[in-house]
């Protein structure tokens, strides 16, 4: 039998230096105690380095929930039970439960209590899965000194602002623009920029297919596509209409995930040589490129055993 209570106390021992994460790993654990060795198990293989990252990120997060801490933390165990179905109907048919943009749009997207829980979990998700909290990691440290200083920055789906939040603070950008398609998500970005302190009138905002920019349109010095290409229905096109947008000497940064059923991804990459090649048929050039699995697994078992990893590129137009 395993013993949860030994689990919680391994985990606070061990975040005892990291005030911020601790705080979210216990909203977590009292209301899932039994997700504490999981816990565990995603911050024991952490650098410090890695640490201060997600402590950085964990006090973000704590502003942005607020006094809805306890709902969001719930929401995450929901969102991880949503995840452990596409699992299971992943190694049941070897592929994911959609194959297009109008069969999620129709079944998730559309349904607004459904995203409002699945926003929520992927949220916390950014400090408590060591995926998620690495590739945060390698874009605060590799773009830190790539981008340069009073630069612009573009996110395409913006989501909770973290990324645009990073890159406003610390790559001390001056000036940031998220593009999405629903207004409400940028509502959430922008709401999220406003309470940690990063919207002014050097942030814009506005509704963007990123199908149908202009060929001679405005250009940024940080493009990002941080999971937004596994949910497109022709994810290369996207990368060739966005190619314009990467100002001279700037960087597209991509995050894209390999084997991870959720469920709103239709595109399905199985390794690192096939991100690349999606990458390089969009038209820009791999500079630098990074896996980050669950749980610090051998990248090799990971794929091996088709267990979930994200791709971080950094790539330039080719």
């Amino acid at each position: 039998m395993i013993d949860i209570s030994q689990d919680g106390a391994n985990l606070s021992a061990l975040l005892t230096p990291w005030p911020r994460t601790r705080a979210l790993c216990e909203l977590i654990v009292d209301c899932w105690p039994e997700h504490a060795g999981f816990l565990f198990k995603s911050f024991e293989p952490r650098s410090a380095q890695m640490m201060s990252t997600s402590e950085h990120v964990a006090g973000a997060i704590l502003s942005l929930a607020g006094t809805r801490k306890t709902q969001i933390a719930s929401d995450y165990r929901w969102l991880c039970d949503r995840i452990l179905e596409e699992e299971y109907e992943f190694a049941r048919s070897g592929r994911y439960r959609y194959s297009s943009f109008e069969q999620t749009n129709a079944h998730v997207y559309s349904d607004d209590a459904f995203m409002e829980r699945y926003m929520h979990g992927l949220l916390f998700s950014h400090v408590l899965w060591f995926m998620h909290a690495s590739s945060l990691h390698f874009f605060r440290q590799r773009l830190e000194t790539r981008v340069p200083r009073g630069g612009r920055v573009l996110e395409v789906g913006s989501g909770h602002g973290l990324l645009l939040y990073l890159a406003l603070t610390d790559f001390a950008l001056r000036e940031a623009h998220g593009w999405d398609l629903s207004e409400v998500s940028l509502a959430q970005t922008r709401h999220a920029l406003s309470t940690l302190g990063a919207e002014g009138e050097n942030v814009y905002f506005r509704i963007q297919d990123m199908h149908k920019i202009e060929p001679h349109g405005e250009k940024f010095d940080l493009v990002i596509l941080s999971h937004i290409l596994e949910h497109l229905d022709d994810p290369v096109a996207a990368l060739q209409k966005m190619r314009g947008t990467v100002a001279k000497g700037g960087v597209l940064f991509v995050n894209v995930p390999l084997n991870a059923p959720m469920p709103d991804h239709i595109i399905l990459l199985e390794n690192p040589d096939m991100a690349r090649d999606l990458v390089e048929q969009g038209g820009f050039r791999i500079v630098e490129m990074a896996t980050h699995t669950t749980q610090a697994k051998r990248l090799s078992q990971s794929l091996r055993q088709r267990i979930a990893v994200t791709c971080s590129i950094i790539a330039e137009p080719a």
